[in-house]
């Protein structure tokens, strides 16, 4: 595994912004790129920060709140924000001639998703936790064609039941130092609700005007939850990774064949997996 290149996972010439971007410009091209970051270049395309959909969508509900606070009753003029107001300033770069465990490493280590790919310190490309996934999802690198059941834990696995409010939800997430869990009636599994899921759908009812009424009747978490197909334990870690790139999930529920929660895994799961096994 020597001659694995970092550089065939590098997606070239990716979409960037400048510091003077207006974030509702960067909101719309989001959604038609369907891309979850873009970095942000100053004119030389060297690196000046990250925005990620989740600093996108915080931005943007920062945004809404200054708004009615300083209009009160009457709707006033949209503050203006750029991208230099909700990009991450400390962004880990790697080279395209890169090791590919190294890359990979920053991803897991730091709890990021993507990377800014540089040549002679300029922009190149980006690289994602989602290109290592796909890559292993295709069952050729170390530790891929192993048993799901290796990674299944014999601790009770915590899920939340589905009338949960969303902020319920995004506590418990927090509390337990997890991104995405399982929503489960008794112990069968109805989907999986992420953060990211609970954070867009706030933004999304704010932007429908229903944000006093999202304080006053709280929205049940299965309006957010995605469905997760069934694996079984004794498939392979790769066709849990097929299936979150096809079904576009941050992990997938495991399931006895009596579809009985058995648990869940995420992709960071399996991403260490490969790489200890690269070690």
């Amino acid at each position: 595994m020597s001659a694995l290149s970092l550089g065939t996972l590098v997606t070239y010439n990716p979409w960037s912004i400048g510091p003077t971007a207006l974030l509702d410009e960067i909101a719309a091209r989001f959604e038609d790129l369907r891309i979850h970051h873009v970095a942000v270049v100053d004119e030389d395309r060297h690196v000046l920060g990250m925005i990620s959909e989740t600093d996108l969508i915080r931005a943007q509900q920062a945004k809404r709140l200054s708004l009615v606070a300083s209009s009160g009753e009457e709707m006033g003029e949209a503050p203006v924000v750029f991208a230099r107001d909700a990009m991450a300033r400390d962004v880990l770069t790697v080279e395209v001639s890169g090791n590919f465990r190294d890359a990979l490493g920053l991803l897991l280590q730091r709890q990021i998703h993507a990377l800014p790919v540089v040549q002679n310190g300029c922009l190149v490309g980006m690289i994602s936790s989602r290109d290592f996934l796909r890559e292993f999802s295709y069952g050729e690198l170390p530790g891929a064609r192993e048993p799901i059941s290796t990674l299944l834990h014999a601790r009770p696995l915590e899920s939340l039941a589905p009338d949960t409010s969303l902020d319920q939800a995004f506590l418990a997430m927090q509390e337990a130092g997890v991104s995405s869990l399982v929503v489960a009636q008794g112990d069968c599994p109805i989907g999986i609700v992420a953060q990211r899921d609970i954070v867009r759908e706030k933004c999304q009812s704010d932007d429908r005007g229903n944000l006093a009424a999202e304080r006053r009747v709280s929205t049940p978490l299965l309006k957010v939850a995605r469905n997760s197909p069934p694996i079984r334990s004794g498939q392979r870690l790769c066709e849990a990774a097929a299936a979150m790139i096809d079904h576009s999930l941050p992990a997938v529920t495991i399931v006895n064949q009596s579809n009985r929660l058995l648990g869940l895994i995420t992709e960071d799961d399996l991403l260490s997996v490969l790489y200890d096994a690269l070690a």
